[in-house]
């Protein structure tokens, strides 16, 4: 029992090694489950905005101080869990951690777990402001 008990741990730790290492090769990506905490914040979101994984996971969306209106994809947000299916895009002016002013362009893709929605996951560029 426990030589299968070990194993399982191993195979464990390598699907997480696995999903961390695609997380990390994404921009700037977020996770928020279905009560808007965050779950998971990549390298590309902490360059980004400024705030490191261990000061945003846990913490709600919606009250993070990160130069992006986030009241802004409120809606948005709540749309892809309801629907489920539906993928959206927000494009919004912000503030990026140095101080300046770019356009954020927020591609938003419901998380599904078992046929369930689970979160969303929000993937960011900030392009030159207009």
């Amino acid at each position: 029992m426990n030589e299968e008990l070990h194993q399982r741990g191993i195979e464990l730790n390598s699907a997480n090694d696995f999903l961390e290492s695609i997380l990390a090769s994404l921009p700037a990506a977020v996770v928020v489950d279905r009560e808007l905490r965050v779950q998971a914040w990549n390298e590309g979101a902490r360059d980004l905005w400024g705030l490191t994984t261990d000061e945003v996971v846990g913490q709600h969306f919606m009250n993070l101080d990160i130069g992006l209106p986030v009241e802004r994809l409120h809606t948005a947000i709540r749309e892809v869990l309801s629907d489920g299916g539906a993928r959206d895009v927000v494009e919004l002016p912000a503030t990026n951690r140095r101080g300046r002013a770019v356009n954020a362009r927020v591609e938003l893709a419901p998380l599904h777990t078992d046929g369930t929605t689970d979160g969303v996951i929000l993937l960011m560029e900030a392009g030159a402001a207009t």
